[in-house]
């Protein structure tokens, strides 16, 4: 999310090498957590730092790319990446992006929102399952005064509404659009499915740090976690063959359905990962807050300091910063108050 770089940095929009022909095509797209800020992996490691890559692994890819940059707002996924990214045709895209967005002095769900809705359709009528992500709390900004907190964790919420909204969006809601979902050419969907992890819910856990230095970005640690997560949710979904993990398919009503996968799958596949380095000491993290953390803080701060200033001088006088949605991604416009949630890990 901010313009800090990752320790072994991704080299935006290479595919890295194939690990197996015959498996899915991957592709990142979104800001500096998928770039993979915060981790560092060595030559094990077949798709490179971040926990896209990490998924793509445990996916089995036969290509992954990752087009995901630092400091990308939901806009330039739009511009600048989501048209590389179905040239490529991939089976599966992870979209991880608004924290660029809340950081900035203008912003607004509606436009996050927007984006993120234009960048799904497009990647779903390619056939491509989209892989979104709800943010945590910004770390950083929870060290903060409360009236910081309140609007910073506001913002944070708008974001993830946006993210639910365009997923309950993109949910089959009648039998003819299911089958429209699952019939294609190739065997492949003619519509892709759309997946939401949860990043708090995903990096909690007993275990090293998943908070990079900067409180912003997940650590080494939090990125495989993630990516462990969001294979389990795929699998889950039946858009991935993942083991240990059984898709949850339609039953008989009264038919139980085969029990989530346990904390050793959780741990079976994050043995497939490529080791996570030791957390950094602390004469390393007080090294990086005076080389990157100070002057970022700095830079981002001409721009959003004065926008958060009058939020909070707002939010102080008890008229609360609007966040409304586009009408079309309105719950109960959308698909009905009665449907029930998208896919996500809990």
């Amino acid at each position: 999310m901010s313009a800090l770089e990752p320790v072994l940095p991704t080299p935006a929009g290479t595919p890295f090498r194939a690990v197996d022909p015959r498996g899915p095509r991957f592709v990142a797209l979104g800001d500096s957590i998928s770039a993979g800020v915060g981790d560092a992996c060595g030559p094990d490691s077949p798709h490179g730092p971040g926990w896209a890559a990490h998924l793509a692994t445990l996916a089995g890819a036969s290509s992954f790319t990752n087009l995901a940059r630092n400091g990308a707002r939901a806009r330039h996924v739009v511009d600048e990446q989501l048209p590389h990214a179905l040239a490529l045709l991939p089976d599966v895209a992870t979209l991880v992006v608004g924290g660029n967005d809340v950081l900035r002095s203008d912003f607004s769900a509606y436009d996050v929102a927007r984006d993120l809705s234009t960048a799904v359709t497009a990647l779903r009528d390619c056939g491509c399952s989209v892989v979104l992500a709800r943010l945590p709390a910004i770390g950083l900004f929870e060290l903060m005064p409360t009236s910081v907190r309140r609007v910073m964790r506001a913002r944070v919420t708008a974001v993830n509404e946006a993210v639910d909204a365009v997923a309950l969006a993109a949910r089959p809601r009648t039998l003819d659009q299911v089958t429209a979902a699952r019939s294609g050419e190739n065997g492949r969907p003619r519509q892709g499915t759309v997946t939401v992890v949860d990043i708090a819910a995903a990096t909690r856990g007993p275990g090293p740090t998943p908070w990079h230095s900067d409180r912003v970005h997940p650590s080494a640690h939090g990125h495989r976690s993630l990516a462990v997560q969001a294979a389990v949710t795929l699998g889950r979904a039946g858009v991935i063959d993942v083991p240990g993990v059984p898709a949850a398919r339609p039953t008989p009503p009264g038919t139980p359905q085969a029990p989530p996968p346990g904390p050793d799958t959780f741990r079976a596949l994050a043995a497939l990962l490529p080791a996570s380095p030791p957390p950094p000491a602390m004469r390393q993290r007080a090294a990086w807050l005076v080389v990157a953390g100070v002057p970022w803080c700095l830079r981002r701060g001409r721009d959003f300091v004065p926008g958060l200033l009058r939020a909070v001088v707002d939010d102080l006088r008890g008229r609360a910063e609007a966040h409304p949605l586009p009408v079309h991604l309105s719950p109960v416009d959308a698909v009905g108050a009665e449907a029930a949630p998208a896919t996500r890990v809990a």
